[in-house]
């Protein structure tokens, strides 16, 4: 998206502007991209083409690996089932695996775009366990949002804020995690 900006500051300030971040969010809950650009666009034209440039350079936008964490992933994998839930439009979810195939590993996943609902609404957290018949105390919940984390310890999971990879490694071997 920086290529429509001259600098960061610029698009922090386009974000705040146009509600960049509740808009995105709302295909995270599964609203069809090609009808979230054409809504947006129309409130504010002077910038539809940052609105549609932003998904069809989706996998330009995504940070990438966050190091150490797919050697966590994989090593708990190993030892037995892993769940997932992200806030993941299925349209972008289906165009970001290929680049990072581990993604579709999961033992089991709730996306939001598939259920209309994002984290942290408890009744993702519900959906996970009533689909996969896990027991919310049994679940270790991990996430780099605290409402999220904060959201999934009301539910009754265990849920770590994540940091960075080592640390989270820690937190896990304190459970008794093999990582």
């Amino acid at each position: 998206m920086t290529r429509h900006f001259e600098s960061r500051a610029a698009v922090e300030s386009f974000m705040e502007k146009v509600g960049f971040m509740d808009w995105h969010a709302r295909q995270d809950a599964g609203r069809p991209i090609a009808e979230a650009v054409a809504a947006h666009a129309a409130l504010h034209p002077a910038h539809a083409g940052v609105f549609a440039a932003f998904y069809e350079d989706w996998l330009a936008s995504v940070p990438g690996e966050v190091p150490g964490t797919r050697a966590i992933f994989e090593a708990l994998l190993e030892k037995g089932p892993v769940f997932g839930i992200s806030n993941f439009a299925r349209e972008l979810f289906d165009r970001t695996v290929p680049a990072y195939p581990f993604l579709g590993r999961f033992t089991g996943l709730v996306l939001s775009g598939d259920v209309g609902i994002n984290k942290p609404d408890p009744r993702i957290y519900a959906i996970l366990c009533e689909r996969h018949g896990l027991e919310a105390n049994r679940c270790v919940f991990i996430d780099d949002s605290a409402r999220n984390v904060e959201a999934a310890r009301a539910f009754g999971m265990d849920a770590l804020l994540f940091t960075d990879a080592p640390s989270l490694a820690d937190a896990l071997r304190a459970r008794g995690l093999p990582v």
